[in-house]
């Protein structure tokens, strides 16, 4: 399987704002990368995105591997063709480019996951890339609080993770 997990821009402003309804989700699954030895990445686009708003030095940089936007990222970003997704409502050209680019680094550089807050689009176009086998990246929401299944091989969630399926499932 892939390693690490390529952190976007909005997991990284719920993680650095304790006044975000997804903050305390954001800092479980940074504690457990930090603990069990996931590689974490920030590219530089969405350092560039983050620091719009807050300096990027105000994050844990010494857990996070930056990484650069290079020439091979752009030539994947470009194959995953963002032009399929245009018009998607909701979504701002700039954005979604954004997000391509960001894609296509985790795909260049084979990364397991991304982590989003955005459902939306992010997520969205990450899911649908990976059913047309166009990645392989698997892309986590923390509207889906934390689950540690992502990262078992098997699947098996934590048991707190277990209970609340198995209450979705009773309704």
């Amino acid at each position: 399987m892939s390693d690490g997990v390529l952190l976007d821009t909005s997991f990284l402003i719920s993680l650095a704002s304790p006044d975000r309804e997804q903050h305390s989700v954001a800092l479980q699954f940074f504690k457990f990368f930090a603990t069990e030895g996931v590689p974490m990445f920030l590219s530089t686009i969405a350092a560039s995105e983050f620091h719009q708003r807050q300096a990027v030095t105000d994050l844990p940089l010494d857990a996070i591997i930056v990484l650069p936007f290079n020439l091979t990222d752009a030539m994947c970003a470009a194959e995953l063709d963002f032009t399929l997704f245009k018009g998607t409502p909701g979504v701002a050209r700039d954005a979604l480019k954004d997000d391509f680019k960001l894609l296509g680094q985790a795909k260049a550089n084979d990364i397991g996951f991304v982590i989003t807050e955005d459902a939306r689009s992010l997520y969205k176009f990450c899911e649908e890339l990976r059913l047309k086998h166009a990645l392989s990246t698997k892309a986590i929401k923390l509207d889906d609080k934390f689950d540690k299944s992502h990262f078992d091989p098997a699947g098996q969630h934590d048991f707190e993770a277990g209970l609340d399926i198995m209450r979705e499932d009773s309704k």
